[in-house]
């Protein structure tokens, strides 16, 4: 039985007439059109944060569940299959941008690979935040739709920088724990960190423990304690896993299946 084909979204798709460069903005609630789209498995081709005020209920994220029960921040990459069932009806918004937004390629490392917050290796992308939290969202997401609703110069300038004020908060929520416990990253952990990045870099072409050692000016043994370490899986686990992650997202689709295959035989 072959499977369903998963459809794939894109900024412009959903809810209104605009025609977004970098990014867009939408309510979620049972009155937004926005809230179909997650009714069914789908991926999309940008990067999402849903934040819902409230509600409850099951997120599938890439084949896993994630409930959910009150306030609740989503972290969603490009590729991801997501769908999101609801017992509670939410309320919210959806933030959805490509990294076109960020003016320097730079910052677009810096915070979409290098934060580590749309890890596809480790993915946490279920975050409760804080009771002081919730209003600066709320005010950060109601800046953002009201500047995407608006045709003023300087539009996208305003909404970058509140992204970046977003994206720390959320950074500065995912690391509290470690910082409440007088834990600091030690090297070890940022050459960990480090070698995710280049993972998610060049896992498309590259397998082996060894090219990522020397890209990294470490020996093949180092990398394979450090993730012992803080991940539990050797090295060569880590590529493996990212491959197929990316192998299993093209099995939902029929027409790709050849190429999850050609995938899965290249690393076994």
């Amino acid at each position: 039985m072959k499977n369903k084909r998963i459809p794939i979204h894109s900024l412009t798709q959903h809810c209104d007439d605009k025609i977004p460069a970098y990014f867009k903005v939408s309510s979620f609630d049972a009155m937004a059109c926005t809230v179909a789209e997650f009714q069914e498995n789908h991926r999309h081709e940008h990067y999402e944060i849903v934040w819902l005020k409230r509600g409850n209920g099951v997120h599938m994220i890439d084949g896993q569940s994630y409930a959910y029960n009150g306030a609740v921040l989503f972290l969603l990459s490009p590729g991801q299959v997501h769908r999101l069932d609801q017992q509670e009806k939410a309320e919210g918004y959806v933030l959805k941008f490509l990294p076109d937004i960020f003016s320097d390629p730079k910052d677009a490392d810096k915070y979409l690979l290098h934060s580590g917050l749309f890890d596809n290796i480790e993915a946490e992308p279920v975050l409760k935040p804080t009771a002081s939290l919730c209003p600066v969202l709320e005010e950060l997401f109601e800046h953002m739709s009201r500047e995407y609703n608006t045709d003023e110069s300087g539009r996208d300038d305003i909404v970058r920088a509140y992204l970046q004020i977003l994206l720390t908060h959320i950074q500065r929520l995912k690391t509290r724990p470690y910082q409440r416990s007088g834990h600091t990253p030690d090297a070890g952990q940022e050459l960990f960190r480090r070698y995710k990045v280049a993972i998610e870099q060049n896992y498309r072409q590259q397998h082996a423990v060894g090219f990522y050692a020397d890209l990294l000016y470490v020996q093949p043994r180092t990398l394979n304690s450090l993730c012992r370490k803080f991940a539990n899986r050797s090295a060569g686990q880590l590529i493996d896993d990212r491959v197929l992650l990316e192998a299993r997202r093209y099995l939902y689709h029929d027409t790709a299946s050849m190429l999850a295959r050609h995938i899965l035989k290249s690393i076994f």
